[in-house]
């Protein structure tokens, strides 16, 4: 087994040490320490690091926002990275699954739980990225980059019989796109994504590729999957794009303004926001999800009276819709 740098952050001193120190006790002597995501993002593009391990709750930059940022550089899309906390709620696993994380680890640590999780990802660094394969996708993207297309198809072809990888069923679904076979791509999309649930890119290609066939209905919901994902990882302008791009094709497409709506919010443009959230309300006025959002939207604006009366009307469409009941009882016992 390789040895294995680590870049470990945490903004408390003693749970940085004690981390550092147990790394060193399971033999890990090539360790860097960060006290901020921002100083472990610095650190991080100076030199490579074969695994990040960071807490979770730091000001400025938490964990989760460092690991996004880490997922949106390609060169780190594979990158090794543990978020660490006292305890991880349901919302938090959802949350760092869909940012891409390795894998939760829980403090106080023990040696034995830390032990395993590194030798599982010492195993998949050993076992996933042979050296082979590896220089390999290397000579087929320098292929693809010179426009050798054929080549480069046989060469990715080639690499499927090593290993099943989601950058090489894209690569390939980049290939058969460019020479228009759009069923074909479509199918090498399919499987990059059943590997890598949150490839974008895969689902963004795969919406082109259905687009082209003339099947409206499929391209929107794929590159609507896509925008999810890029809004998930905090790639706001790419998911507007695409947003847009489907109302573009279908202005009726309810799904979408809502989703707009969503991604406006997030940015505190709560006029726009709005706007998008009574487009869908015009093409589908029973809509609870819709009353919920505008609520959410309400409160941010501090208006509880408004707040109060969407959740209300999302309840009165859906008497089990549990996030609106929730959000109500919050207002009745004065937490909004």
């Amino acid at each position: 087994m390789k040895n294995i740098s680590f870049l470990v952050v945490d903004n408390n001193p003693v749970a940085l040490r004690e981390l550092s120190d147990t790394l060193r006790y399971l033999g890990h002597m090539e360790i860097q320490e960060a006290r901020s995501g921002g100083e472990a993002w610095t650190v991080l593009k100076i030199r490579n690091y074969d695994c990040v391990i960071s807490t979770w709750d730091m000001p400025e930059m938490s964990g989760l926002a460092l690991l996004k940022i880490v997922r949106n550089d390609d060169r780190y899309i594979n990158l090794p990275f543990f978020l660490t906390d006292t305890a991880f709620t349901k919302a938090k696993v959802i949350d760092a699954g869909r940012a891409g994380v390795t894998g939760l680890i829980v403090k106080p640590f023990q040696v034995e739980v830390l032990k395993n999780k590194i030798a599982t990802m010492a195993k998949i660094m050993e076992i996933c990225v042979p050296e082979e394969v590896r220089l390999s996708f290397l000579e087929g993207m320098k292929l693809l980059e010179d426009g050798n297309y054929e080549e480069a198809l046989q060469a990715f072809e080639r690499m499927l019989g090593q290993e099943e990888n989601p950058e090489i069923y894209y690569n390939i679904g980049y290939i058969k796109t460019v020479k228009e076979e759009y069923t074909e791509a479509i199918e090498a999309f399919r499987k990059a994504t059943k590997l890598d649930r949150y490839f974008a890119k895969a689902y963004e290609a795969m919406g082109r590729a259905f687009k082209a066939l003339g099947k409206a209905e499929s391209a929107a919901e794929s590159l609507k999957k896509a925008a999810e994902i890029y809004m998930s990882n905090e790639k706001e302008e790419q998911a507007e794009g695409i947003l847009n791009e489907i109302l573009e094709e279908n202005p009726d497409t309810i799904n979408v303004y809502n989703t707009l709506g969503v991604l406006y919010r997030k940015r505190g443009d709560y006029q726009a926001a709005l706007q998008q959230y009574q487009k869908a309300l015009k093409i589908h006025p029973d809509q609870p999800k819709v009353y919920y959002n505008i609520g959410r939207l309400h409160v941010d604006l501090r208006d509880v009276p408004q707040a109060r009366a969407n959740f209300e009307k999302a309840l009165s469409l859906d008497p089990d819709f549990k996030e609106a009941r929730e959000a109500l009882d919050a207002i009745e016992l004065g937490a909004v």
